[in-house]
């Protein structure tokens, strides 16, 4: 069973629908925001956004002289450059003591040592002991280091050498004359393995050729008496002793890039009213630097200037709006896809005159400023349309620089074109339209440069201009985009209706096979509610086509709908319970939605098969309920309603009213006009005391004329006949049409 109070809300429903609430009025505000922003960027966008000037050329004279506008700060890169190189280059050179030198020098003594051994007993001269050694060395040096006894001192004073000369800094020749070429005299010594680093003088560094000569002197000590072992040793020493001292050119890279750093930037300024060029000078790279940077700080300038202007000139445009929406049009207000249609079109429409005032060759007069209100006319609504033809209007004075006669123009001709989109029905009509639109810009425009004193011929070249808008560029658009605007945002127009009430649609056809009452129904509840619309001024194209398939639902089970053959639905139902009846009559919306879907019909004609029953109760069945309970308290009407929702819309409580009215009318045993106005009173009351129009936004004058516009085509369709005697009698031949041969004839009216 149904809650019977069905307005009442948990704490917790209460709490979210109150945060749905706010996420909706988040989104909506986002929604109006993003596309000012966007708007505002697209407004302040100039094709040519460098700021280097071309007036001035580097080695021409000046063709004029050119005082600063305004006060510049600036950082001369050039001095900024120049000082971060002298810092840099005032980082002394990194030299690392290489650990590896020593195992070096020990492994080349090893090798020239091994190869020794392995030349015993070869002549000297042999090829092999050239090849083997591992640096040159002369053939007294190795004979003299023959003898096991010599080879064992060699070896020692050696060691003792290396561990003397390891225990010096010792720089390459080479690097040092390029230090001394260089006029570096001070190096930073680091010690990896002690982690140390030290400042030295290059004149106290030892090169490898000091540390020869002192290993010299050393070894006369050393070997006093045996010259032979003293220089074969000095030449192993000399083969096998490098430097130990490296470049570490990263770390020296590093250290130059982070004193460059330190250096902060020349900044300069230029003075307001200074001068920048003199007429006749020969301008040179320092002053068309200053000129450029005085270029860019007024285009800059500029530009800030620009999007400020249009950013307050959209927010504003775009805030009214919203407060317009809000107030006046609270269905499209609520309707997530009817705000992003309007703001679709707008932004659209700002974005092609934006891009054909930046076309090369082009003019302003042949933008498509009506293209958004000649949309939206046929989309959502005029008063829509209006709204977008003043906010398009506005929006564009900044790419025309506030040109009167333009946005005068777009406004009018843009309301023009609402109106003339008022009757579109066919694709010809668009040819109308944009006559329409073209005709006013053109006396718009004639009429402004008239005024500013331009001659009729100069008035007439601008004002053809803008026919060729409206008729050729604004108009063609429009009907391209239309289809799309359509498909995206699941609208119908007028001209998608039209073809739609085709009753040659594959669902009409297959309701006019399957289920040839319902389809009978279908026509005549779509002719009261047309007429009904028309009476009111709703819209009665969109009433008569969403009739149309307003039942299609009840394809899949047409015979249990009593429209179909009553009787024979009659006998179904009567095998069934009335809740079992109730919901095969209920699904009837369901199924129609499925097919609708299927069928790719539009929400606008969707709406009417899903709220066209309102959630009113299936009174037949409850009352079928309650004459079979034992009680009537025990049956809940809430288990015998449609599911809904309500008519949201005129069009929509009108079908429902056409068919409770049309359905009801078939009990009427003898239609007379008293008859006919109670019963329409009387389903019109109901319907209205059962809350089914508290959605749509129907007046009581409404339903008064809809109630006559009902009572006068049923009384079309119920109308009597005048009863004919059975045979004609013509006034001169009494007996002429006697007899059973012609008895079967009956003239009607």
């Amino acid at each position: 069973m149904k809650n019977t109070n069905a307005d009442a809300k948990t704490p917790i429903e209460e709490k979210n629908a109150r945060h749905a609430r706010r996420v909706a009025w988040a989104f909506r505000i986002m929604i109006f925001v993003a596309f000012a922003t966007a708007v505002s960027f697209i407004l302040a966008f100039e094709r040519d956004m460098s700021f280097s000037s071309r007036e001035f050329i580097v080695g021409e004279p000046a063709s004029r002289s050119l005082f600063a506008p305004l006060n510049i700060s600036y950082v001369d890169n050039e001095a900024t450059d120049l000082l971060r190189l002298e810092k840099s280059r005032g980082v002394i050179p990194v030299l690392r003591l290489d650990p590896a030198v020593g195992q070096e020098i020990r492994y080349k003594i090893d090798r020239f040592f091994l190869a020794l051994d392995a030349t015993k007993g070869v002549l000297p001269g042999n090829e092999k002991t050239k090849i083997n050694m591992p640096f040159e060395i002369s053939e007294g040096s190795v004979n003299a280091l023959m003898n096991e006894t010599s080879r064992e001192e060699a070896w020692k004073r050696l060691e003792e050498l290396i561990e003397k000369s390891l225990a010096e800094h010792v720089l390459d020749d080479r690097l040092k004359s390029d230090f001394v070429n260089a006029g570096i005299d001070r190096v930073a010594v680091v010690n990896t393995n002690a982690k140390t680093e030290e400042t030295l003088a290059v004149k106290d560094l030892l090169t490898l050729e000091d540390i020869k000569k002192s290993a010299s002197g050393v070894l006369r000590s050393m070997i006093p008496k045996d010259r032979d072992l003293r220089d074969a040793v000095q030449s192993v020493f000399n083969g096998t002793m490098t430097s130990n001292l490296v470049l570490d050119e990263a770390e020296l890279k590093s250290r130059r890039l982070k004193a460059a750093e330190t250096v902060e930037p020349v900044k300069k300024e230029i003075k307001k009213n200074e001068l920048l060029v003199q007429r006749g000078m020969l301008v040179t790279e320092p002053m068309k630097t200053r000129l450029n940077l005085m270029q860019k700080g007024l285009a800059k300038q500029r530009v800030i200037h620009k999007l400020l202007t249009v950013g307050i000139l959209a927010f504003l445009t775009y805030l009214l709006g919203f407060l317009y929406l809000m107030v006046f049009e609270k269905r499209t207000f609520a309707s997530f896809r009817l705000i992003l249609l309007i703001h679709t079109a707008i932004f659209t429409t700002v974005v092609l005159c934006k891009v054909v005032v930046l076309w090369p060759g082009s003019t302003p007069y042949l933008m498509p400023v009506s293209l958004a209100a000649l949309l939206l006319a046929m989309l959502i609504n005029y008063r829509i349309a209006v709204l977008s033809a003043i906010a398009v209007s506005i929006l564009i004075a900044p790419i025309t620089q506030f040109g009167a006669d333009i946005h005068i123009a777009a406004l009018l001709s843009s309301v023009a074109g609402v109106f003339a989109a008022m009757q579109i029905r066919k694709r010809i009509h668009f040819v109308k339209v944009g006559v329409v639109i073209g005709v006013t810009y053109f006396l718009v425009t004639f009429a402004y440069q008239l005024f500013q004193e331009y001659s009729v011929r100069e008035a007439l070249l601008i004002g053809i201009q803008g026919f060729a808008n409206g008729l050729l560029i604004t108009t063609p658009i429009a009907f391209l985009l239309l289809p799309i605007f359509e498909s995206v945002f699941d609208c119908v127009t007028d001209i998608t209706l039209l073809e739609l009430s085709d009753l040659n649609h594959p669902l009409l056809k297959r309701m006019m096979v399957e289920a040839p009452g319902t389809y009978h129904h279908s026509l005549v509840v779509s002719t009261l509610a047309e007429s009904a619309c028309e009476a009111i001024g709703a819209n009665a194209l969109l009433a008569r086509v969403g009739c149309y398939f307003h039942d299609i639902g009840k394809i899949s089970h047409a015979e249990f709908f009593s429209e179909n053959e009553a009787k024979q639905a009659a006998g179904h139902h009567e095998k069934l319970t009335p809740t079992m009846s109730c919901l095969i009559i209920m699904n009837h919306i369901k199924d129609g939605l499925e097919l609708g879907r299927r069928y790719h019909l539009r929400r606008p004609i969707l709406d009417f098969i899903c709220e066209h029953q309102g959630n009113s109760v299936i009174y037949y069945f409850y009352k079928k309920a309650i004459g079979q309970a034992q009680s009537e308290s025990k049956i809940n009407p809430d288990d015998f309603r449609y599911p809904g929702p309500k008519p949201q819309s005129r069009e929509v409580a009108i079908a429902l009213l056409a068919d409770s009215a049309e359905a009801a009318s078939r009990s009427l045993e003898e239609p007379t006009p008293e008859s006919v106005r109670d019963l329409v009173r009387k389903v019109i009351n109901d319907k209205f005391i059962d809350g089914q129009l508290d959605e749509c936004n129907l007046t009581l004058r409404d339903l008064h004329k809809i109630q006559e516009s009902f009572e006068c085509n049923l009384m079309a369709i119920f109308h009597t006949r005048v009863n004919y005697p059975d045979h004609y009698q013509h006034p001169d031949k009494p007996d002429l049409f006697k007899g059973n041969q012609f008895s079967k004839f009956r003239v009607e009216p």
